[in-house]
């Protein structure tokens, strides 16, 4: 017999199939439980190939799936990296200057379109 946990994550997997970034197929080991209710589980599902993150309000019973909608807008507006196992901030990267759109136009400017060119010279 399944546990409650599995069976959701089963139902989950039945309407999100796969990535939308990247089309990798989602497991069951993708998706990650951040909060359980009675009546509402909040859950993230994490790309293992992109690591592009949804959020997804499991409503059960009677819950209120306008709660659910307040609960997952505001996961979203917060963040998740408190929420999940293994998660590691990342390093703030450089701002994009001036200059490095200047670049990129001029390089583009002359860019053919051959990435396997491109990368095959790196």
């Amino acid at each position: 017999m399944e546990t409650p946990d599995l069976q959701i994550k089963r139902i989950v997997l039945d309407r999100m199939e796969r990535c939308s970034v990247c089309h990798h197929s989602f497991v069951a080991e993708d998706i990650h439980v951040i909060s359980r209710k009675s009546d509402m589980w909040m859950m993230v599902v994490e790309c293992s190939e992109c690591q592009g993150r949804n959020f997804v309000a499991a409503v059960l019973n009677d819950g209120d799936p306008t709660e659910a909608q307040l609960a997952l807008r505001r996961l979203s507006e917060s963040g998740v990296k408190d929420h999940l196992p293994n998660a590691t901030s990342t390093p703030a990267l450089p701002k994009v200057s001036v200059d490095d759109v200047l670049d990129i136009h001029e390089f583009l400017g002359d860019f053919d379109g051959d990435f396997h060119r491109l990368f095959a010279q790196g």
